[in-house]
């Protein structure tokens, strides 16, 4: 009797040492496979990195073109910022591009673009850009395009498609704004082609908002 209860006892030591090795390894494979994940959801790869305005960009499954993050920092406040991209930064001319207001308030924007070039169609979309306060201070306004509302200049007119966010984030010596967007302009204009353009317009576009918020002289870009 004693025998078979040693054995017992045995054989119940040996079970539980392979129950913890089997759940030690469990937890390694999910710790692992977080961390995998973690960083295939970030993916992003620096592009260039010149006068404190740095590019990021990563691929999307299924998609022409890369998701872009354009970030930098500055002396203006978030609201400082916020205000002048409802405000002066969408007034602001650009020969390539007739716009016109569906809907213009303090935290929600509408409106629809009939965007020009001398080499592809004309491109034609509306634009919504909505305002969101978070209690820590932090500000973002947040994009998306939809169909274009309007009597659509030409029958050929390619949709544009777009997403994104402008983040503010307060600092101790102004904000920390980072610009995210995914753009697809349609058509059969070769990608790469493409990629260049939206990647200029990007940082041209930060560096107008880091120089309008700031009271600056605005920077030339595309279109100007």
């Amino acid at each position: 009797m004693t025998l078979s209860c040693n054995r017992i006892a045995r054989q119940a030591v040996v079970t539980q040492r392979g129950v913890t090795r089997y759940l030690a390894c469990l937890l390694f494979l999910s710790a692992a496979m977080s961390v995998a994940g973690r960083a295939q959801a970030q993916g992003w790869r620096t592009a260039s990195d010149k006068d404190g305005i740095r590019m990021e960009t990563r691929r999307i499954a299924g998609g022409r073109f890369d998701e872009l993050r354009v970030s930098t920092s500055l002396k203006a406040s978030p609201d400082v910022i916020a205000d002048y991209l409802f405000g002066k930064y969408l007034d602001e001319k650009n020969k390539n591009i007739h716009r016109t207001f569906i809907t213009r308030e303090q935290a929600l924007t509408i409106w629809s673009d009939v965007l020009r070039t001398p080499v592809t169609s004309e491109r034609c979309y509306s634009m919504r850009f909505e305002r969101q306060a978070h209690a820590n201070g932090e500000i973002r306004v947040k994009f998306a395009s939809f169909d274009y509302v309007g009597r659509t200049p030409v029958p050929d007119c390619v949709a544009l498609r777009a997403r994104g966010e402008w983040i503010m984030t307060p600092t101790h010596t102004g904000t920390r704004l980072v610009y995210a967007s995914l753009t697809d302009i349609g058509g059969k204009v070769p990608a790469a082609l493409a990629r260049r353009s939206l990647s200029a317009a990007a940082i041209s576009s930060v560096g107008k908002v880091v120089a309008g918020a700031s009271g600056l002289a605005l920077q030339r870009g595309i279109g100007d």
